[in-house]
Formats: structure tokens, sequence, C-alpha cells
């Protein structure tokens, strides 16, 4: 646990776990606590976290690096899956220059210190050489990556991927930490918009019998029961379609031309090669033509891709380097 429980200075720090766990009111209280230099300390369950203001040292939580800019689903899932492997609580460092974990979203691009362990993340986009330099200069330890994509231009710019038989990307092992609660979504297709398409598809799609769609700006965990209760899942969001792969449920893979995300389909192209490729149904349509789209014809196309991924190696990769330090 050593590792975990390195001495932190950073005022920030601080910021970062109550930002992460706490509510403001609370944290500040606590802050003011700390600073009158007592110890805190905070129960999760069967777990303890320790502040103590000397130095506002840190014990009982695993420091990993994910983007909380807005509420989406698909960026919880890194934290939500370390918790449940390590049975800690997580705090967000990415405000912060301590190291820890980096893993599912395409967040590599964020790797900006020494010491991050990288696991099942990935690039958003084609990088430039500059950030190939960064992320060289800083010597993340690789034990996976999502795909090709990611894994080919770190090979290409001299960084080590340990485990290429472990591509993939971490939130395919959703299944074995999570069990669904079947809900009424609305109907037999679910539509998953990115939360940048979310209003106009609400503004579409909303009221069309045996069609719902899913708000990837609430809960993981009812995101993820959404997705699964359905027969087929149309996606604009990377995330609803690979919940939708690890859960069994057949998809389409919606793209917006005219209002596409970052790095276009880099990063769709880096999951779809731990995929066969061949099988993936992707509809390409403009923001004006979405009014007028037959979802149920879109999702008599779905299919769900035959996998090259395995899931055993994508956690293995975690559990031996947490062996390592101890962990669970």
């Amino acid at each position: 646990m050593g590792f975990f429980y390195k001495s932190i200075v950073d005022g920030r720090f601080f910021k970062a776990l109550a930002r992460a766990v706490l509510p403001v009111g609370l944290a500040n209280r606590i802050r003011r606590k700390v600073y009158a230099n007592k110890n805190i300390r905070l129960v999760f369950g069967l777990n303890e976290v320790v502040l103590n203001c000397n130095g506002l040292g840190l014990k009982g939580v695993i420091p990993v690096v994910y983007w909380d800019g807005l509420p989406n689903f698909g960026d919880m899932i890194g934290p939500y899956l370390i918790s449940k492997i390590t049975g800690y609580p997580v705090l967000n460092i990415i405000d912060s220059a301590e190291p820890g974990f980096m893993t599912v979203g395409s967040i590599m691009h964020h790797i900006n210190r020494r010491g991050m362990i990288v696991w099942g993340s990935g690039l958003i986009e084609q990088p430039t050489e500059q950030l190939m330099r960064l992320i060289k200069k800083y010597e993340p330890e690789i034990l996976s990556v999502r795909g090709k994509e990611t894994a080919g231009w770190l090979k290409k710019a001299g960084v080590k991927v340990s485990n290429l038989d472990a591509l993939g990307d971490p939130a395919l092992i959703m299944p074995l930490f999570y069990t669904p609660s079947l809900r009424e979504v609305g109907g037999l297709v679910t539509v998953c918009p990115h939360y940048t398409h979310k209003s106009r598809f609400l503004e579409c799609f909303s009221g069309i019998d045996g069609v719902g769609v899913v708000d990837v700006q609430r809960d993981l965990e009812y995101v993820v029961d959404s997705i699964s209760s359905s027969k087929v899942c149309i996606s604009t969001s990377l995330h609803g379609l690979i919940i939708s792969q690890a859960y069994g449920v057949p998809w389409v893979w919606l793209e917006v031309v005219d209002n596409n995300l970052r790095g276009d389909d880099f990063k769709f192209r880096d999951f779809f090669s731990t995929l066969n490729e061949s099988q993936v149904v992707r509809v390409r349509v403009a923001q004006h033509e979405l009014a007028g789209l037959d979802l149920h014809v879109i999702a008599s196309k779905a299919v769900l891709p035959d996998k090259r991924y395995k899931e055993e190696l994508i956690l293995g990769a975690l559990k031996t380097r947490l062996a390592s330090l101890g962990e669970p």
C-alpha cells in the first residue's frame, strides 16, 4: 500500500478529494478541522480514509485520473470498476500532480506526470508528435490499452505496451461486477446519444412507440440498466456501444457526420479493432436528417459483433499489477 499512502503536500489534492466524495459544505467543515491540526477519518463501508494535517497525508483510497468536467456515465466506468475490484474508494487526481491509475476513456492526452499506470485507456484522436514525445517523456507504465489504434501509435513513439493480448476497453468487463436491473425504458429499441447530441435526440425521438432515449448524464447503473433492458441499442456514444457489446445487446453505431465527436472515428476504430470489424454496423446521418429517421428500420440492421478481446485478460492485466502493490 506504500504507493497509495504517499504523503500529499499539494493543497489541490484535498480539493480533488472533497470534490470526488463529499458535499461542498461538509468538505469546507472538514478542511477547517484538518487545518486545525486534527486527523479526519472518513468511513466508506468497511474501508476508512484518513486525512492527516501533517503534510495532509492520505491513506485508504485509490488515486485515479478520470474526466469529471460534466456528468457522463462513460467517464464514471473507470473509477467504478477500480473501486469494485480493489474494495477501496477512488480519488480523482486529475487536478493533482500525484501519480496513480488511468483507465476507461480517451484520456491518454492527460498524461502529464511520471508514475502513471495505464489500464485500458485510449487516445482520443490521431496524436501529434508533440503529444507522443510528452507521453514518452513521462514514461507511463502501460498495462493495456483500448485497442490497436492506440497501441500502434504508442509503439511508433517507442512507448512499451506490456500486454497486447489484453487489448480492450475495461468497460467490457462490467458484467463481472454489475448485474443490471431490468427496467422499462420505453420500448425494445434504446437510443443512446452522446451528451453533445442529447437535446436534439430528445427532441426528435421522444414519444416514439417502442423507442426509449437514454440520458447518458444520469448515473452509471441507470444507463447500464437501460441499455441492458433493450433488444437493440442505437448509439452515438462510444460507451453506449461498448456497454451494449458487454451485455450482449446487438447495436448500431449512428454517426452524426456534421456534429461529430472530437477525433471523428478514431476512438471508435480503436474499440472496433477488438471485434470482428467486418460485422460492425455504421449508419451515417446529418443533423437535419435525424427527425426523419425510421429507428425501427435502423434497429433491424443491428448486430452483436464477434469479440476478439478476452475479459479475463483485460481484468488480469490490472489484478497482476495490483498484486505487486499488495492490493486485492
